[in-house]
């Protein structure tokens, strides 16, 4: 084969390939690889999510809510990156989110004050110190408010003072002003099993509930 004969063929074959890796497939590719991702981070985090969680002593529904919340966090940014390489013009589906968020009333609570909170709440979940049981004093300025953290929600931490009253504290600004940890909430107590006595305990109920054969004679 020819130099020239070697080029055509080259040349021919660049041709199909870039028949082949038309946009569109461009597009269905990275749209799998964003998915795949989507995927892996996702599997990745909410296990440590759900410790972080864990370690906080919240309640069972409240752990629920937060991984809920995160998982439609997760599927926002697929969202927005499946729009970034489809071409969709983004500012055009703000300006109608906030025009949902308008008509449905969200817009006179402070929309982005709730979504500060609900950052300022995975925020804290990566303090250790920060949980259920744990005494706290939170200083704005000159003034100082001390309590145990009762509840930790999404949106805010209720705290209960020494009068017993329980006082509703914003997420966001529990990150943004000095917390000084007063004392940190006690362990739970793990409970020890003597598996001697277990196993002791198992084969006198097997003995007592197991028939007595009788050999007849």
């Amino acid at each position: 084969m020819s130099v020239e004969q070697s080029i055509i063929a080259e040349s021919d074959l660049l041709q199909q390939l870039s028949g082949y890796l038309n946009p569109t497939v461009i597009q269905l590719g990275l749209s799998v690889l964003t998915v795949l991702a989507y995927i892996v981070i996702s599997r990745r985090l909410v296990p440590v999510i759900y410790g972080l969680l864990k370690g906080r002593r919240m309640r069972p529904d409240m752990n629920k809510r937060a991984l809920v919340v995160f998982h439609i966090l997760l599927l926002l940014v697929l969202l927005v990156m499946l729009s970034i390489v489809w071409g969709v013009d983004i500012r055009g589906l703000l300006v109608l989110a906030s025009s949902i968020i308008a008509v449905a009333g969200v817009a006179l609570f402070a929309s982005w004050s709730l979504i500060s909170n609900v950052t300022a709440f995975f925020i804290l979940l990566g303090q250790k110190d920060f949980a259920e049981g744990s005494k706290v004093r939170i200083i704005d300025g000159n003034n100082a408010l001390e309590g145990d953290i009762a509840e930790i929600h999404l949106f805010n931490t209720v705290l209960k003072t020494n009068d017993n009253e329980r006082i509703i504290y914003p997420n966001n600004l529990i990150i943004s002003r000095p917390v000084v940890i007063v004392s940190v909430a006690p362990a739970k107590k793990r409970r020890t099993v003597d598996v001697m006595a277990k196993a002791e305990r198992w084969r006198q109920k097997n003995l007592q509930t197991r028939p007595v054969n009788r050999i007849s004679k």
